[in-house]
């Protein structure tokens, strides 16, 4: 479920390894960071599309979904799915709603976990704008290298509880000019994972009205990115091409 997968971006741990002062060519934590933070300075407002793939080792499957993704400073978030099921969180600064579209019509569910899915939400807007200070408390945060990208902003969590849920978050940072977030993975298990890739990433658009509190603005928020047969606006053809599978 959707929903678990985004709940996971909020814990994590780190399987062993070498840390990022030991792998040669990696940055300082605090560099990466600081350009991530730099370069996102200038927008209020984004907007990005988003692939997730699941892989489910006990079910030998993976699941596929589309979504997207809209951020206003300083926490408001739009975190909309839209194939295969469509489903939605909104967080407008002061609750989180969750619907689901069925029989033709957007359904307001009853969420117990309303409060932390707020919570992730809020995280992912943080990531998206390179704001990583209050991830700090708890997680221990290092850079390693990845080909094709600036660096992998690596989380592992500071508690032996959260293991239960994921061994660690992967946040993979474009290289220069833009340091942008283009791919997160979280890694549940040693094989099991959660793949999102970023894409169409819009910067200071205008937001449709009700974006961040109403289902019906499904359509115009759709309606703000090019057609999908043209290319990403904030891509080059050598970048647009560079993905593979999930590093190990």
């Amino acid at each position: 479920m959707v929903l678990l997968s985004l709940l996971a971006l909020g814990t994590g741990r780190a399987a062993s390894g070498a840390s990022a002062k030991e792998q040669a060519g990696s940055l300082p934590p605090s560099e990466l960071l600081r350009r991530l933070r730099e370069s996102r300075a200038p927008y209020h407002t984004f907007a990005t599309r988003f692939v997730q793939r699941k892989h489910l080792a006990i079910l030998d499957v993976e699941l596929q979904s589309e979504g997207m993704i809209f951020f206003r400073r300083p926490g408001s978030v739009r975190y909309e799915i839209v194939a295969p099921v469509r489903s939605l969180m909104t967080y407008d600064g002061k609750k989180v709603q969750c619907y689901t579209f069925t029989e033709g019509a957007w359904k307001l569910l009853n969420n117990p976990a309303a409060t932390a899915i707020g919570q992730v939400l809020r995280q992912i807007g943080r990531w998206i704008q390179g704001d990583f200070d209050r991830d700090r408390k708890m997680f221990d945060i290092d850079v390693v290298p990845a080909d094709n990208y600036a660096g992998c902003i690596r989380l592992t969590p500071r508690s032996e509880a959260l293991t239960k849920y994921i061994r660690r978050v992967e946040i993979y940072v474009e290289k220069a000019p833009e340091y942008r977030v283009t791919r997160v993975i979280i890694r549940e298990s040693e094989v099991d994972l959660t793949d999102m890739r970023f894409r169409q990433e819009l910067r200071n658009p205008s937001i449709p009205e009700g974006t961040f509190s109403a289902p019906e603005a499904s359509n115009a928020c759709v309606g703000i990115f090019p057609p999908v047969d043209r290319p990403d606006p904030n891509e080059s053809p050598t970048r647009s091409g560079a993905a593979g599978r999930p590093p190990s």
